[in-house]
């Protein structure tokens, strides 16, 4: 008899980013101890990455609207009753105006998992009534946890609680570039509105004129068509088309991290980024603006430099400073990567789910 909690992840998204691996990761994590099936859009980003595996069990799901679907509606509901699901972690929020009817007439343990900061309060009578199937609320932080308590509608019993992502990180960190080589500064997001990737550029402007020998490495695909014209031209009115590197998606960020010399990272609003916390473990010396998570990651202890949210001039000589000091920078740095390593660690990501799992 199998006695594994039954677990479906959903996160019905059609984008690259941080919620969408994250939503693969954690059934990718659970996968072993519970019966889990992630379900996602049908030929998303999610869907795709899946076609090729045999691990984690999916099911794609074709739908139109994300703000009220019949047919999501009707196949979370087959789903639900086929697999006997009991624990729903959800990835998202427009979607949940239709799993409200999804989730009608069954006893579900209904996870909302919160990776992004919310601007707009969800106190109206709607949303009062679509959240009021959750039993928990699920944040990555201390600012996101004080964010979904300010945003989203009080439940009478609902658990708030913080579980931070794991990483199965490398026990053997090895540079791949000598002191020759240009300075590497990498940023890693979609290209959209708030990611940092014009700020990182223009951030670029005081090295330049330093006659510094450096390159911008910007991973991450194209989300947002203006927000790309945008960073184009300011690529070309600072005369940076040579030193900047639009590389597009990449696969394996950790490989760019193994060589990068700075991470640059001035995002206007984050839960956790995955990508920082994986440049705080390669002992990158890191930069970003002082918002969202980002002091909360200097109260944990981790060494990184944070400038007044959005001033890009002190965001600009921060890194000047940074890239003058680059060997006691570096130096400094690597006490983060066994801090990464135990706050980050899997064991302790896993044994806070099973606290939830029914």
């Amino acid at each position: 008899m199998n006695n594994k909690p039954k677990v479906s992840v959903m996160c019905f998204s059609s984008n690259d980013g941080g919620m969408e691996l994250d939503a693969i990761k954690l059934a990718d994590l659970l996968h072993e101890d519970c019966d889990v099936t992630l379900l996602c859009k049908n030929k998303s980003f999610i869907h795709q990455r899946l076609k090729d595996q045999s691990r984690i069990k999916y099911v794609p799901v074709r739908f139109l609207s994300r703000k009220f679907s019949l047919s999501m509606l009707f196949s979370v509901r087959r789903e639900i009753k086929n697999k006997k699901i009991k624990n729903v972690v959800f990835f998202g929020a427009s979607e949940l105006k239709t799993l409200h009817f999804a989730f009608l007439g069954f006893d579900l343990n209904v996870i909302v998992r919160h990776g992004t900061t919310k601007s707009h309060p969800k106190i109206d009578w709607l949303h009062r009534l679509v959240y009021s199937h959750v039993n928990h609320h699920v944040a990555l932080s201390q600012h996101l946890l004080r964010n979904v308590r300010q945003i989203v509608p009080s439940t009478p019993g609902v658990d708030y609680r913080i579980i931070y992502s794991s990483f199965e990180f490398s026990e053997t960190i090895t540079e791949q570039k000598t002191d020759s080589e240009a300075l590497v500064i990498t940023h890693v997001g979609r290209i959209a509105r708030g990611k940092g990737q014009i700020d990182a550029v223009i951030a670029c402007k005081k090295l330049a004129a330093a006659e510094m020998d450096f390159r911008l490495e910007l991973l991450g695909g194209v989300e947002d068509a203006a927000v790309e014209k945008e960073l184009k031209y300011e690529i070309e009115r600072l005369g940076l088309a040579e030193r900047v590197n639009l590389r597009g998606h990449v696969n394996n960020v950790s490989e760019v991290l193994s060589y990068t010399d700075i991470f640059l990272f001035p995002s206007a609003g984050e839960g956790m980024p995955n990508a920082f916390i994986e440049a705080l473990h390669y002992g990158v010396p890191c930069l970003a603006y002082s918002n969202t998570v980002f002091p909360e990651l200097v109260d944990m202890g981790f060494y990184v430099h944070l400038v007044t949210d959005g001033d890009v001039d002190a965001l600009s000589q921060a890194l000047l400073d940074v890239v003058s000091d680059i060997g006691n920078e570096k130096h400094l740095s690597k006490n983060n990567i066994d801090l990464a390593k135990d706050y980050f660690q899997v064991e302790r990501e896993l044994s806070d789910w099973h606290t939830i799992l029914i």
